[in-house]
């Protein structure tokens, strides 16, 4: 029989909907569960199934030429592997692509991460931010019905300039119901967004930390460290979480 340990990950259903989070005390007959999106239950041991920890990497192409190889998905799956983590990797070209990915596969209960990889822009002004695929460019406000019942997840853009456009990354955390939504504030080297990511799932999967807090940590040891990225000329923090 499966026991259900504390910090186990499970998935049940409860009043017609099905839940996936963490085990966070038990009885002999019943575990106490908080969800991803921070509802908690007390489950008998019978309805509850072991559920792995999922994370939907979606990139666009990141360079114009077809013969282009230039791409991070799979690396960053495999590093999500090292610390437990399934991760689901798909190359998404239209704002079509991305509607059904999140549809069919971001808002499945065990997925936890939805990981978007492309360009952005938010230098057209406040709400304007901008995501560019292969095939067109997206302003999100336009799109929000994309990221709906992603209720409880955290989606992290890994985009230049989407988190400078605060109003609409609350707007996106508002039609979702995601948890928290990260984003680079400024133009960003590809070296640097995988070194930062790598330190934040880190902190995401084995630890307890809120996003903000993982974010604010992950912002003080690359700080610390004395890295930059190329293009940021600020003091402000470069990684933000909404």
């Amino acid at each position: 029989m499966v026991k259900f340990e504390i910090d186990q990950r499970v998935i049940f259903s409860m009043n017609g909907s099905c839940y996936c989070g963490r085990v966070t005390a038990k009885s002999p007959r019943l575990r106490r569960v908080v969800t991803d999106s921070g509802k908690r239950f007390m489950v008998p041991v019978t309805k509850l199934r072991a559920s792995p920890d999922r994370a939907l990497l979606l990139e666009t192409r990141l360079d114009r030429s077809l013969r282009s190889s230039r791409a991070h998905g799979p690396m960053m799956q495999q590093w999500l592997h090292t610390f437990g983590v399934e991760a689901h990797y798909e190359r998404m070209h239209t704002i079509d692509d991305f509607r059904h990915f999140l549809k069919q596969e971001g808002r499945r209960p065990a997925t936890r991460y939805i990981h978007i990889m492309g360009h952005g822009h938010s230098n057209l002004g406040r709400g304007n931010a901008v995501l560019q695929l292969t095939f067109g460019r997206v302003r999100l406000l336009d799109h929000l019905d994309v990221f709906a019942e992603l209720n409880g997840k955290i989606i992290i853009f890994s985009c230049c300039e989407i988190g400078a456009d605060r109003s609409a990354l609350e707007s996106i955390k508002q039609a979702s119901g995601a948890s928290a939504i990260i984003a680079y504030r400024t133009p960003v080297n590809d070296w640097y967004t995988n070194l930062v990511e790598v330190m934040l799932y880190e902190r995401l999967v084995n630890t307890h930390m809120t996003p903000r807090c993982a974010v604010e940590l992950v912002a003080d040891a690359i700080r610390s460290l004395g890295v930059r990225t190329d293009f940021a000329k600020t003091r402000m923090p470069v990684l933000v979480c909404i």
